[in-house]
């Protein structure tokens, strides 16, 4: 791998790690700025897991162990549905859309965890049957979503919130599970497409 390819790795993960900053900082400003709330959101935790894929491509290279590879792909999939979903779900009731924090944590890491998967080698496509790890952290997150919803009332986003039936969100939470997964599959499956830093 080339110096410039971690170089521009290390340059996007500090960014995200900078917008996930300015986010924190703008809630302290507000005075609504609460740890375990604004950590809870599966944006800015998927950021930094993408800052953290970033970084440990870009300081491990060629030689980079299969948990690297593996966290890159999850790390794609989780930014590829929560930029997704926020255009689709969120964005029409944020009035902070603009702010370029809120960009690069719902536009600018997609897509770059997405091109970076794609064009940066060298890498060698997942097997299949390992493609239940994608799923392992966002089911988690969702059922501490789902038990902090029910006992302190917090629910991070409105398509988790059971106030129309839990039915609704079982549904909601199965079509994403469905696309994490078929994204998951494309990902695994998909050589790069050219050998950057080869």
């Amino acid at each position: 791998m080339t110096r410039t390819v971690a170089v521009i790795r290390l340059a996007v993960a500090l960014l995200m790690v900078a917008a996930v900053g300015r986010e924190m900082l703008h809630e302290v400003q507000a005075g609504t700025f609460v740890p375990w709330d604004f950590f809870g959101y599966f944006t800015i935790q998927a950021c930094l897991i993408g800052a953290t894929a970033l970084a440990a491509a870009a300081l491990t290279g060629r030689d980079a162990p299969a948990w690297v590879e593996y966290l890159r792909a999850c790390a794609a999939v989780y930014l590829v549905i929560t930029v997704t979903v926020y255009w689709v779900m969120l964005a029409p009731i944020d009035t902070d859309v603009t702010r370029w924090s809120n960009l690069v944590n719902h536009g600018v890491s997609g897509a770059a965890l997405l091109v970076d998967w794609l064009l940066v080698g060298p890498r060698r496509p997942l097997p299949l049957g390992r493609l239940w790890v994608v799923l392992v952290y966002p089911v988690a997150w969702v059922a501490v979503a789902l038990v902090r919803g029910a006992t302190d009332g917090w629910v991070p986003y409105p398509f988790l919130d059971p106030v129309e039936g839990y039915a609704a969100v079982a549904v909601t939470v199965a079509g994403i599970v469905i696309a994490m997964l078929a994204i998951g599959a494309v990902l695994f499956r998909t050589p790069r497409w050219r050998a950057v830093g080869a």
